[in-house]
């Protein structure tokens, strides 16, 4: 899955890899490059956008998040 998120500014990308898990034991990892600018978007903003990316795949926001990780997509 690939999400761009672009906010008006200088944009950097960022990799994140999202793992959550439903009640019923269901497991889902999301992982790709999303676009933020770092001067309009805190990481908690991220993250929230992020977790909207797990909820569509699953239909539903009833999960716990097992994994959260996100980094500038840069060495």
């Amino acid at each position: 899955m690939s999400t761009q998120t672009t906010v008006a500014g200088k944009a950097v990308g960022f990799h994140y890899v999202l793992t959550v898990q439903t009640r019923t034991g269901e497991q889902l990892t999301v992982s790709s490059v999303a676009t933020f600018d770092p001067a309009q978007f805190s990481r908690s903003e991220a993250y929230r956008e992020i977790r909207a990316i797990a909820a569509d795949e699953l239909g539903h926001g009833d999960f716990t998040v097992l994994f959260f990780s996100l980094e500038p997509d840069a060495f």
